[in-house]
């Protein structure tokens, strides 16, 4: 190779560098609780300078502990464009109106869905990374996701075969193509939605459901604000007598832990393996 190849590789490799410099997003704002979680994992404050309230609610969010370090706006339409965003992150299956009017007013706008599965978790962060420019981010998370599952793996060895259902307020149970069964499944119990074929999250009713004979009784969390009738049915004498005679555990999971398919999600399945099986 002569001198003047040489150079002329040198420019063209600092043109593509300055390219994908200046291609990289610089201020990324998060419509979405879930974005919000995926994108501090991968941003800095600097970077990210905005996400949702939602974000700093122990209730809610996985990561609320981590959102006081980013700014949280309000999701009015003015205050998202007071923060200059060169991108927008939104869900799939939220704020349409919202995603539509940026995309209208020239911002560049990206949806996240919502995967059922840990390798649409993986999926979705490297789709993410790739937008965001930070490729070795998202691979070193998805490297900590990847030990988290192996552990995950030699802990369901030599466990008993449970089964397991998820009640929610109003009597709601989630099913086939959920991240919740996905859960379950890592942490070694087999999910009773599933086995009386209930797809996403659907109606359990509270027959059905003991006539299953569960071993685990995986309840939605319960706290001074869930006295309404819709978690009445959480509280039900029927649970507590079946729990106590078939001495069936109750486990009351955190909502956060369940709220977005993402890192929580292998947290999750740890957090459940821990409760039933040491």
């Amino acid at each position: 190779m002569n001198v003047k190849q040489i150079l002329l590789l040198t420019c063209l490799s600092a043109l593509f560098f300055s390219a994908n410099t200046i291609a990289k997003p610089q201020r990324v704002v998060s419509l979405n609780l879930c974005a919000d979680q995926l994108l501090m994992a991968l941003l800095e404050p600097e970077q990210l300078v905005g996400i949702t309230q939602l974000a700093s609610d122990p209730g809610a969010s996985y990561l609320y502990e981590t959102a006081a370090q980013f700014h949280q706006h309000n999701d009015r339409i003015e205050e998202v464009m007071a923060l200059k965003p060169d991108l927008v992150v939104a869900g799939a299956f939220t704020a349409q109106p919202t995603n539509q009017l940026l995309e209208e007013l020239g911002y560049k706008v990206i949806t996240l869905g919502l995967p059922v599965t840990i390798d649409g978790i993986i999926q979705q962060i490297t789709f993410l990374g790739d937008e965001l420019g930070q490729q070795q981010r998202a691979k070193k998370l998805i490297k900590t996701l990847q030990d988290e599952l192996a552990e995950l793996a030699q802990g369901r060895k030599n466990v008993p075969p449970l089964r397991a259902v998820v009640y929610y307020a109003n009597g709601y149970s989630a099913g086939k193509q959920t991240i919740v069964d996905e859960i379950l499944k890592q942490a070694g119990l087999a999910n009773i939605a599933a086995e009386l074929n209930l797809d996403y999250i659907a109606p359990l009713s509270l027959e059905s459901l003991l006539k299953s004979h569960p071993d685990i009784l995986l309840l939605g969390e319960l706290g001074d604000n869930t006295d309404s009738l819709a978690h009445q049915i959480l509280r039900h004498d029927a649970l507590d007598r079946y729990a106590a005679l078939k001495e069936v555990r109750k486990i009351m999971i955190p909502d956060r832990y369940w709220s977005c398919a993402g890192p929580s999600s292998i947290a999750a399945a740890s957090y459940l393996q821990q409760k039933v099986f040491h």
